[in-house]
């Protein structure tokens, strides 16, 4: 199939199933689960066998999807593929049989394909409606729960903590048995509590009234939509983290012997206490604080500068233009631009380094630069720096435009001077800009990898801790140390991170 034909049917295949989950979101939730009217003792009894069916098909349902659907759809495609090829092979003079051939080919392969895609849209639907009805079971359980009082609610959300956590610390290598006690002990409490608060309520599916339906249809109606950016969410940052944790507590054994070629053994804080104890560590978080200090400070300065400069000018947008230029480039594209004006060729030969060649040019000997410690780590900042003026001059130039004017007619009748304006009116009504711009720096400094990576790799002083946690994941393999190192900058970035989102919603406010 050709690859233009294949993308099209990924995008339709994924804007009809988002449709499509929202369509029957709503109408099984209105029309089948709540619907808009009111049902007894014996109606909500059929309720749930038939929704306990349905969950339990479901899976049923997916099995024979995975293992019929899929090498239909296969099939399917093969066929048409050939009846495509046959049909075209006529203008090359093939032969009529051909051509009865390929139409042959051609409405297999059709057919093959809308019966399983037919068989994928009813799967998909009851997915879709199995999914719903758990949500909804799972809504019914806690309100019976919490309906019956304290002591059932504290024995559910108590024994499910208790048995999550076991569970986590089980899965972080330990083989202890007294976590399978608590796990079963928790979910035993948990199932207590659920079973007391159905026998208080009578039966599953309690009868309803139609204002009780409209309500929980209400209540449940934006987990559905919201359930795909959770989901999303879940797998790409949720999961990572806990994963990460993980392995920063285990360590990675190779079994001499054995199906598995290794196991992870729990490990506790050791792999904290190994890179505690390497120098390497050690320089790559003072290499970060350095950064800290001195990036987010030179970019918003320069930016702000810049947006002073240029406001309300004609030519302004030009210089603004030029300054932002860098943003388009990736952070490799413009560690090698900087490589090359940090180049070093031997003495007496020509230099295309930019530096090399203006201080031969003034009489001097051309450097090494990148490998001079400390100063090396300045001019890798000096690539960020370049690329971060753009991003602060725009939002700090907007804030500025944002200040009213009278504000500013008034000081200047009040005999103040260009200074005064600036630091003294300007500057505190947009003290929050500059914080806001100041603290995304300092979230990009702490991920600082690829400068480093692409022009000394860590060599010569100028480690960083994603740099650091690169070298041990994926070049000596030392998950534990690299997870925990991970973590670390987790930690560092999360607290800068809530403050500034609590600064943008102050500010919105």
């Amino acid at each position: 199939m050709h690859p233009a034909l294949q993308g099209l049917i990924v995008v339709t295949v994924v804007v009809s199933a988002a449709i499509g989950y929202y369509y029957f979101s709503n109408a099984f939730l209105d029309r089948f689960i709540f619907p808009r009217r009111a049902f007894d003792a014996d109606d909500a009894r059929k309720r749930t066998r038939i929704g306990l069916a349905t969950v339990v098909a479901a899976p049923i349902v997916g099995y024979f999807l995975l293992s019929v659907v899929v090498p239909w759809m296969g099939t399917g495609a093969g066929f048409f593929d050939a009846g495509v090829k046959d049909l075209s092979a006529m203008s090359a003079g093939a032969s009529i049989g051909a051509f009865w051939s390929g139409i042959a080919s051609f409405v297999t392969g059709v057919l093959l394909m809308a019966i399983s895609v037919s068989l994928a849209v009813i799967g998909y639907a009851l997915f879709v409606l199995a999914f719903i009805l758990v949500v909804a079971l799972v809504r019914i359980l806690l309100t019976a729960v919490q309906n019956e009082g304290d002591i059932a609610s504290w024995a559910f959300f108590g024994g499910l903590g208790l048995a999550l956590l076991a569970t986590i610390i089980s899965s972080f290598g330990t083989h202890w048995g007294v976590l399978t006690f608590l796990t079963l002990f928790g979910l035993a409490v948990a199932l207590w509590a659920v079973f007391r608060a159905l026998r208080a309520q009578g039966q599953l599916v309690p009868a309803s009234t139609v204002g009780d339906n409209v309500n929980n249809a209400s209540a449940l109606r934006p987990w559905f939509f919201m359930f795909p950016a959770l989901f999303a969410l879940g797998l790409y940052l949720a999961y990572p983290v806990y994963e990460t944790l993980r392995l920063s507590l285990t360590e990675r054994v190779f079994m001499a012997e054995g199906d598995v070629p290794f196991i992870y053994q729990w490990a506790g804080l050791d792999n904290y206490a190994q890179m505690m104890g390497e120098p390497k560590f050690w320089e790559a978080l003072r290499n970060n604080f350095l950064w800290l200090l001195i990036v987010p400070a030179l970019s918003t300065g320069f930016g702000l500068l810049v947006a002073q400069l240029t406001d309300r000018l004609s030519w302004g947008n030009v210089v603004k233009s030029i300054i932002f230029m860098p943003m388009a480039i990736s952070f490799v594209g413009a560690s090698v631009i900087w490589k090359l004006v940090y180049d070093f060729r031997p003495e007496g030969t020509g230099q295309i380094g930019v530096m090399n060649a203006v201080v031969v040019a003034f009489g001097g000997e051309p450097q090494t630069w990148l490998t001079i410690p400390f100063w090396n780590s300045i001019m890798l900042m000096v690539v960020l720096i370049w690329i971060q003026t753009g991003f602060a001059m725009v939002i700090l130039s907007a804030a500025l435009r944002g200040i009213p004017e009278e504000t500013i007619e008034a000081a200047i009748v009040d005999g103040a001077n260009p200074f005064q304006i600036f630091f003294k009116i300007k500057i505190p009504q947009i003290a929050g800009t500059i914080l806001v711009v100041w603290t995304t720096i300092t979230l990009t400094v702490l991920k600082i990898f690829d400068i480093v990576f692409a022009m000394t790799n860590g060599q010569w002083e100028t480690q960083v801790l994603a740099n650091y946690m690169y070298a041990k994941l994926f070049t000596a393999s030392d998950w534990g140390v690299g997870s925990a190192s991970a973590i670390v900058i987790m930690l560092l970035v999360t607290p800068i991170l809530v403050w500034n989102v609590r600064n943008v919603r102050k500010e919105l406010r």
